[in-house]
């Protein structure tokens, strides 16, 4: 069992915090088996998400299921964050290109990861925003994309905002999604 006394490793002291991540992973996930294998399966957007002013531009039935193909569809699910102190986390998310290698449109796809609506700053905000394919070469067609994510600005959320507390994932709006993944450890 950890004490609560700070640690000497290589030199530095380290609180008792900097090895406490050492229970089993919880992970909670949605979507496909990571193969994009079998019929589309809905994807779960919270309600915060759906009220988003990007989600309400597509018209409807523009938005994405697990393991559908096609352009111009957005992609929005929501994982339900749990109510405990989070001490690690990572995102995970596997993904696949429309096209064969050549020019295609989901060079410029760009992931969201947060709390919906994604502002820059307060409770609702992105924890995560970039290209998806941003420095892939041209002939990477499937990826899993892992993602650390700050364990202080889950932790805040959860304390901070009434219930139902959501992890928000928004992906525009070429690219494949066959699953994705939150594994967290606990203190």
């Amino acid at each position: 069992m950890p004490s609560s006394l700070p640690v000497l490793i290589a030199g530095v002291f380290l609180g008792a915090a900097a090895y406490a991540c050492n229970g089993p992973a919880h992970v909670i996930g949605a979507g496909g088996k990571g193969d994009f294998s079998g019929p589309p399966t809905p994807a779960t957007p919270s309600r915060r998400l759906l009220a988003t002013y990007v989600a309400k531009t597509y018209p409807k039935g523009r938005f994405r299921r697990f393991d559908e193909d096609g352009e111009d569809l957005l992609f929005l699910t929501s994982l339900l964050l749990p109510a405990r102190k989070i001490c690690s986390a990572e995102f995970e998310i596997r993904v696949r290109r429309r096209s064969n290698g050549g020019l295609s449109y989901e060079f410029n796809d760009f992931l969201l990861i947060g709390f919906a609506p994604f502002g820059v700053s307060g409770d609702r905000r992105s924890l995560f925003r970039a290209g998806i394919w941003m420095g892939d070469p041209p002939g990477l067609l499937a990826k899993t994309a892992r993602i650390p994510l700050p364990a202080v600005e889950l932790n805040r959320f959860v304390l901070l905002t009434e219930s139902p507390h959501f992890l928000d994932i928004m992906l525009h709006d070429d690219t494949t999604v066959d699953y994705v993944k939150l594994i967290l450890r606990f203190e």
